[in-house]
C-alpha cells in the first residue's frame, strides 16, 4: 500500500497524516515530502520513486530516477530550467511530479488529465494552443485526446511544460486561482468531466 511504503521512507511522518479528504492533502503532502526530496541523498531518491510509482501510477522507466535526482540535486531553478529545456516533453508526466513536489509554489504536474483538459477548454475558447498530450490510463482522457489531434486541420508543433506553467501563471494573476497548484488541481479533478463534454460534443456534430 502507498500510504504504508511511505511512512517505511519516513517513519517520522505524524499518525494521522493521511486521515482527510484527498483534495486536502494535495498541498501537505508537498510541503512534507519537499525538503527531503530536496536532501540530496538515498531518501530522495526512494521519495522520488514513491511520487511518480505509487502516489503517481508510473510503473515504467523508473530506472531514471537516481540520474534524474543526481541532476536536480537541491532543486536549483537554474538547473531546473537547463533540464526542462534539454527534456522537452519526454517523459514529462514523471519528471513534473518531482518539480511539482519539491516547489509547489513555482511548479506543476504535467501529465495526460491536466493536458488533455486544458486542450479542450483551449478549443472551447477558440485558441489555436495545443499543448503536449502524454497517453494516459483513462480511457475517457484518452477518447478526448484523439479527438483533440483529429481536428486539427494541420499538424500544429505543441507546446509544453515552460508554456503550461505560464498559463497557470497567467490563470493566478488573473485571480481565476490563488495559486499554480489550486489551478493544477481544478483542471486534474474536472479532467474526466471535461473529456467527457468534450466527445460528446463533437459526435453532435457529427450527427446529421
Amino acid at each position: 500500500m502507498a500510504q504504508e511504503r511511505l511512512r517505511d521512507i519516513l517513519p517520522a511522518l505524524p499518525v494521522d497524516f493521511f486521515q482527510r479528504y484527498p483534495e486536502q492533502l494535495n498541498r501537505p503532502l508537498r510541503e512534507e515530502l519537499a525538503p527531503h526530496l530536496k536532501a540530496g541523498d538515498q531518501r530522495s531518491v526512494s521519495l522520488a520513486r514513491w511520487i511518480i510509482r505509487d502516489w503517481g501510477g508510473i510503473k515504467r522507466g523508473v530506472q531514471a530516477i537516481p540520474e534524474w535526482m543526481e541532476t536536480f540535486g537541491d532543486f536549483n531553478e537554474m538547473i531546473i530550467t537547463a533540464f526542462i529545456a534539454n527534456s522537452g516533453t519526454t517523459r514529462i508526466s514523471s519528471w513534473s511530479k518531482l518539480l511539482a513536489f519539491a516547489n509547489h509554489e513555482n511548479h506543476a504536474i504535467y501529465d495526460a488529465r491536466t493536458s488533455v483538459a486544458l486542450n479542450c477548454a483551449l478549443r472551447n475558447l477558440g485558441d489555436s494552443r495545443q499543448f503536449y498530450m502524454p497517453l494516459g490510463q483513462n480511457e475517457t482522457i484518452n477518447d478526448a485526446r484523439r479527438r483533440v489531434l483529429n481536428d486539427v486541420p494541420e499538424p500544429r508543433r505543441p507546446v509544453g511544460y515552460k508554456d503550461y506553467i505560464e498559463l497557470l501563471n497567467t490563470a493566478v494573476a488573473c485571480k481565476l486561482s490563488n495559486s499554480i497548484l489550486a489551478a493544477e488541481m481544478v483542471l486534474f479533478a474536472n479532467a474526466p468531466c471535461v473529456a467527457r463534454q468534450f466527445v460528446a460534443d463533437g459526435s453532435e456534430q457529427r450527427t446529421p
